[in-house]
């Protein structure tokens, strides 16, 4: 009987010992979940000066040299320097027409792959840079489709 009686309180003293541990940890995860709800996220670091602007050129449908039947499509956005909207759309419509006199010379397999891809923005950013004497910061490609 002493030791049904052992037993049991051991079990009570177990049960209650855990029930306060889980209370005790249930309390500290409520306490970390409200100070990560509450922190600010550090502000995202951005590479380039608080003047640069984003223009958005209009889409661009060219023919491609070889193979003569395919057509590409761009649509591309230009980082520029704080300069005055008729000033951009004269660079972005030059910026435009180089474009399409690079298309025009190039052929499908040079954008086959990541690499060409990377190849065709670094040419693209270095011809609207040459252009704009050095306002445009970077040519970025948001979409390319060739057909």
């Amino acid at each position: 009987m002493r030791l049904i009686a052992a037993i049991l309180v051991l079990t009570l003293v177990a049960i209650g010992a855990g029930a306060l541990a889980g209370l005790h940890l249930f309390a500290a995860a409520e306490r970390v979940a409200d100070a990560k709800k509450s922190a600010t996220p550090p502000p995202i670091a951005s590479s380039y000066a608080g003047s640069a602007r984003l223009r958005k050129l209009s889409p661009i449908v060219t023919n491609l040299a070889a193979p003569a039947n395919n057509w590409a499509r761009v649509e591309a956005s230009m980082v520029t320097e704080s300069m005055s909207d008729e000033d951009a759309g004269i660079l972005a419509a030059h910026v435009s027409e180089d474009i399409v006199t690079y298309l025009r010379s190039a052929s499908v397999t040079q954008f086959e792959g990541s690499r060409g891809l990377q190849h065709l923005r670094d040419d693209l950013t270095e011809r609207a840079n040459i252009r704009s004497s050095g306002k445009i910061r970077e040519l970025i490609i948001e979409t390319l489709v060739i057909q």
